[in-house]
């Protein structure tokens, strides 16, 4: 599964993933993200810094709905529901 940042949006506002899947990010923007993720049970992984052009990859290994958010520019977000 793959997501690209580009004009400070994510390429999908909602994705659906199964357990075990990984997902990439692509950024695509000429800014710096910071991409976190809140798992179900609220704990949130803070993904780091990560410039232009570069690919970050979140496993997602439990069920639920996880919250996407990019900590630099707070209208970045997504939703992936893993089944």
């Amino acid at each position: 599964l793959s997501v690209t940042q580009k004009n400070q949006t994510f390429s999908s506002p909602n994705l659906t993933a199964h357990v075990g899947d990984t997902l990439t990010f692509h950024n695509e923007d000429d800014v710096t993200h910071n991409i976190t993720i809140r798992n179900p049970d609220g704990k949130v992984v803070d993904m780091g810094a990560q410039k232009h052009g570069q690919v970050i990859k979140a496993r997602f290994d439990d069920p639920g709905v996880y919250a996407v958010r990019c900590s630099i520019h707070p209208k970045m977000k997504m939703a992936v529901v893993v089944q």
